[in-house]
């Protein structure tokens, strides 16, 4: 019985430590603009949320990502319940803003543009290039949006 509470305590903590870990990490990469909203200085809509949580899942600190959303979920419940139940209405199957890729790779570049050193724009932008390689895509680039 011992062992088994030590052991679950032990995963228990690196579970904690890996969510700091990565929490670490992205607030690294962060702007202003993102640390403030992470840091509880702006408040959280759903839209940054939804944002955020692309991020979060691109970088692949997808720890972190739950750990937002434990964080910050009670702040955009209204909103997402709201959009959730309009997403249940008929007339909402068909649209393409559901799944807009357009707006994650927007997303993606405006995270690297507002970097705070030129350090963590070059390494946002050599990830991104890796991802993208990896499913045999080009570098997303603002014309795309265009």
């Amino acid at each position: 019985m011992f062992r088994n509470k030590e052991l679950f305590l032990t995963r228990r903590g690196k579970s904690i430590m890996n969510v700091e870990m990565e929490k670490r990490k992205f607030l690294n990469l962060c702007g202003k603009r993102d640390q403030a909203l992470l840091s509880g200085e702006k408040r959280m809509t759903l839209g940054d949320m939804e944002r955020l949580t692309y991020l979060t899942e691109f970088f692949e600190l997808e720890n972190y990502g739950i750990a937002l959303w434990k964080e910050f979920g009670d702040d955009v419940k209204e909103p997402f319940e709201a959009m959730m139940k309009m997403l249940d209405e008929p007339e909402c199957i068909e649209d393409r803003w559901l799944d807009d890729e357009a707006k994650g790779e927007k997303w993606l570049l405006e995270f690297q543009e507002l970097a705070l050193t030129e350090e963590y724009r070059e390494w946002i932008r050599n990830y991104i290039d890796k991802k993208y390689e990896e499913r045999g895509l080009p570098y997303p680039t603002g014309a795309d949006f265009d």
